[in-house]
């Protein structure tokens, strides 16, 4: 088992209170699964992609990637664990705007030191494989949304993550564009890779092996 979540409790103060956004949660995910998790909004969807991403912690329950309890690790630990494990892919792109598209992609390879010829390969191989190779050079804040989407993915996999998130990664799009992001992520699948897609799209959805649905402070599984 890649990753695997048992009896998750996460709370948020609400005022004087705290409020459990999750709940004895459990979760299971194979390498090269691909799984939606959908919900209503509110529901907690993008707390648990947070968790699973190292991103925020929880006040009970054990969190295994590939075997390992990982539940107490420190700060440093999770930050090894999403520098060579996690990337995210968001409906905001987070890029940076005042760099340029190759600038953009390069940036988790940077921060591992590695050497720039190598950097230059994979970039220029991932820029290939996107069909964004054009744009290599233009600052992101002139491309369109599906240009700016695609460059976030390329930043994402560039350094060959164990798990891919993405929250919500076509709400921002129109029909067509979503069309060609969801044909990325079908690739990437076939490739190998695993998925982890909060959306509430059924038509994104439909593109995943598994889909799950937050419902209750639980996951509810709805089909394969």
């Amino acid at each position: 088992m890649l990753l695997e979540l048992t009896g998750i409790k996460k709370s948020f103060k609400n005022g004087t209170r705290y409020e459990n956004i999750l709940e004895d949660l459990d979760f299971k995910v194979s390498k090269g699964d691909s799984i939606a998790i959908k919900g209503k909004s509110g529901c907690g969807k993008s707390t648990l992609l947070n968790i699973l991403g190292g991103l925020i912690s929880f006040e009970k329950g054990d969190m295994l990637f590939n075997g390992t309890n990982i539940s107490n690790h420190n700060a440093n630990e999770w930050a090894e664990y999403r520098k060579k494990n996690i990337a995210f892919v968001t409906q905001a792109f987070n890029l940076l705007d005042d760099r340029n598209v190759f600038d953009n992609i390069a940036l988790p390879l940077q921060y591992s030191n590695m050497p720039k010829q190598q950097i230059k390969t994979k970039v220029e191989k991932v820029l290939h494989d996107l069909e964004i190779y054009h744009a290599m050079k233009r600052n992101v804040s002139t491309l369109s949304g599906g240009e700016r989407q695609r460059v976030a993915i390329a930043r994402a996999i560039v350094k060959e993550p164990s798990i891919l998130l993405a929250d919500e990664p076509t709400g921002s799009l129109d029909e067509e564009t979503e069309k060609s992001i969801l044909r990325i992520f079908d690739d990437l699948h076939d490739k190998g890779m695993t998925l982890i897609i909060v959306t509430h799209d059924d038509s994104v959805s439909s593109h995943c092996q598994h889909i799950y649905e937050l419902q209750h402070k639980k996951l509810n599984y709805v089909n394969s």
